[in-house]
């Protein structure tokens, strides 16, 4: 790499905050039962994050799971 005057571009290290809120206890109420019969009865939703190259962009998915798609 020096020989050709090659650098890295490797992002760095992302480090992560400590929670500054205790931990809030949320139930299970599908209890791992992802067995829906009807239509629009259970939703799930997730919430990610992706680096876009110049910042972090979030990316939060409500999932119908009934059908296995996209709801918003």
């Amino acid at each position: 790499m020096k020989v050709l005057g090659l650098v890295s571009t490797q992002q760095p290290k992302h480090r992560y905050r400590k929670a500054e809120q205790p931990y809030i206890g949320i139930p299970n109420r599908l209890d791992r039962q992802f067995d829906v019969d009807a239509s629009n009865k259970i939703w799930a939703g997730d919430i990610t994050y992706v680096w876009t190259g110049k910042r972090w962009a979030y990316l939060a998915v409500v999932l119908g799971l009934y059908a296995r798609r996209p709801v918003g």
